[in-house]
């Protein structure tokens, strides 16, 4: 099998597409690999693919999004905002900057690093015919690929800005750059034409197969049903923007509420499921229940669907299959979204990333029903074994996801590094001194992020998953919530909720069945780069109240003072309670990321409003 490990691919070509600058600045021609040399053989050609590939698809994830320092479930109530240098923690305190924040420049995303990759694909796409040793059927190939990749690349611009500049081709230094954003559905149309374009373009069939990490027609199915359900939801479906922005109100709003919109999205998904039912695809639960009826594998499935390598339920990954934990980005990602054990060297700086009591009470008891925690204001610390007692009966994600204090990880049973005693560090803030009602420390939260890593036993790394099909049957349940068909809703929402070894669903109510959906979402995609932008554009009623803004909050826990070991044995546990770790920034102006300051200084692009 040929896989593409895009790690280790980079080879010395970044000169060919390097334009470290904004797409409006004029492109360095300077020391670049000369096109000729790099498109006189296949294998060269296709290492200039693999550096795309390698660029594009990490967006949004450590090491390829605007901070340096941390995740963005660490900036979306899910997990704890990181050290005081991180980037993570100076948004979660001042907001979105247009300046940047620990190596961004601007907001949290790195907005010319998106133009520079995109011009890297746009040189593969106008150059790949001159590969002498390279068949016609394989060059119509690559330019699918890149298209597919440019398209993926505007579509994490489309909802993190809106309105962008359409840029079709890569430019040279003699053109004219003065290219403004176009309106939000100029945008949304070039996306969907260059995913219509690369479907065509790619062969029929799960290639992916026998070519590990490609692009499909289902992953760019995929990519084109997530852009359609983004341009469906309230920030954008509206007549009237979240913050006006006067005469470029269609940078940032659709102008008007029309619900085909959410139809649009529903005949994509349905695609999406058709292809992956023909090529193999299919959402794993293998514990035999009827359906509606709670999956007895619910560990199993749910642990495989994340964290097994070319599972069947994924259709595209970030290939990045390194064992180097100084290797950029395995560092980044290995680092700051969830390190692994078996990684001691310098894990220090990944200690203040726990999980948030605000995520916490998100998760489901394993009968469907809603947990009982510790609450701000209790006037007592609750015993240890109200804790000991409550995790055992969590729903499956919740253990999959989480080392919690007093456990060995669910996820990786067996593995000394993954247990209560092995894990190098304290997982949770503790300390044999009270101070009861307040917090003995923060970030460590209530348990550490162990996602990725179901029975990975040793392993070091993991493969970030991009596209599953559980996205797919919740962006059904939702599309068709909102079009007034419960059945359909339930029936879609009911796949993940049930493979996740819970009772269905049985909600019809409009507004009710809603919360209930945005909830299965955030709890399945947790720590996926889901939530920081799916809250946003739902313009979710919590949004400043515990997501991305207001009281962030961790579980405490009391260690006896007899207690010897690691303060994470359950041994050691006194009592525990809820407090106020800080208080995170949200300002409206945060639904949509701002344009750097240095692009809005050249008089061409305009602002987000509100920055």
């Amino acid at each position: 099998m040929k896989k593409l490990t895009i790690i280790l691919l980079v080879l010395g070509l970044v000169g060919l597409s390097s334009c470290e600058d904004m797409f409006l600045e004029k492109p360095d021609t300077t020391g670049t690999v000369d096109l000729n040399e790099v498109y006189s053989s296949s294998k060269n050609a296709e290492a200039a693919l693999w550096s795309c590939y390698r660029n594009v698809l990490l967006h949004g994830w450590p090491g390829g999004w605007g901070v340096g320092h941390g995740a963005l479930a660490s900036i979306s109530g899910e997990r704890s905002r990181g050290y005081s240098w991180h980037g993570t923690y100076n948004i979660a305190a001042t907001g979105l900057s247009v300046n940047g924040t620990d190596g961004s420049d601007g907001g949290s995303d790195h907005y010319g690093n998106n133009w520079s990759y995109i011009r890297a694909c746009s040189l593969v796409k106008e150059n790949i015919d001159m590969v002498p040793d390279m068949t016609s059927e394989m060059k119509g190939y690559i330019k699918a690929e890149a298209t597919g990749l440019i398209a993926y690349r505007y579509i994490g611009m489309f909802y993190r800005y809106g309105g962008l500049p359409i840029v079709r081709k890569s430019f040279q230094a003699t053109d004219d750059l003065k290219i403004g954003r176009s309106s939000l559905q100029e945008t949304l149309d070039y996306i969907i034409e260059l995913c219509d374009e690369a479907y065509n373009g790619l062969p029929a069939g799960n290639w992916a197969a026998a070519q590990t990490g490609r692009l499909t027609r289902g992953a760019v199915l995929a990519m084109k049903a997530r852009a359609l359900m983004f341009a469906a939801r309230p920030l954008f479906n509206s007549s009237t923007p979240y913050l006006t922005n006067g005469s470029d109100n269609n940078l940032v709003c659709f102008g008007n509420q029309d619900a085909t919109r959410w139809q649009e999205a529903i005949t994509a998904n349905e695609a999406v499921l058709s292809w992956a039912g023909a090529n193999g695809y299919a959402l794993i639960n293998t514990g035999g229940a009827p359906a509606g009826q709670p999956n007895p594998n619910a560990l199993d499935d749910y642990g495989k669907a994340t964290s097994t390598p070319a599972n069947q339920e994924v259709l595209l990954a970030y290939k990045c299959n390194t064992s180097n934990q100084y290797e950029w980005p395995a560092s980044a990602i290995f680092y700051y979204l969830n390190t692994s054990p078996n990684w001691t060297n310098n894990r220090w700086d990944t200690d203040l990333v726990g999980l948030l009591t605000n995520f916490l009470e998100i998760y489901y008891k394993n009968d469907g029903n809603n947990q009982e925690w510790p609450q701000i204001g209790e006037s007592t610390p609750r015993g240890a074994s109200d804790w000991l007692e409550k995790i055992p009966q969590m729903e499956a994600r919740c253990l999959a996801d989480n080392i919690l204090p007093g456990f060995d990880a669910f996820n990786n049973p067996g593995v000394y590094n993954y247990s209560a005693q092995g894990w190098g560090r304290t997982c949770m803030n503790s300390g044999k001194e009270t101070s009861f009602p307040n917090a003995i420390g923060s970030g460590r939260g209530c348990g550490f992020p162990v996602k990725f890593y179901y029975h990975a036993e040793s392993r070091v790394w993991f493969e970030p998953p991009l596209f599953r099909l559980a996205e797919t049957y919740l962006n059904l349940a939702e599309a068709y919530n909102e079009t007034g068909n419960s059945v359909k809703a339930l029936e879609n929402l009911n796949k993940v909720h049930n493979r996740a070894g819970l009772p269905a669903v049985t909600e019809t109510g409009k507004d009710k069945l809603r919360e209930v959906i945005q909830r299965e979402k955030a709890i399945e995609f947790y720590n996926e780069n889901h939530r920081y932008y799916d809250v946003k554009h739902w313009k979710h009623k919590d949004i400043a109240n515990g997501i991305i803004g207001g009281q962030m909050r961790e579980l405490q826990f009391k260690i006896k003072a007899s207690a010897s070991g690691s303060n994470n044995l359950a041994v050691n546990l006194e009592s525990y309670w809820d407090a106020v770790s800080y208080t995170a920034f949200w300002s409206p102006r945060m639904y949509l990321e701002p344009i750097p300051q240095s692009e809005v200084n050249k008089g061409i692009s305009v602002q987000n409003p509100g920055y």
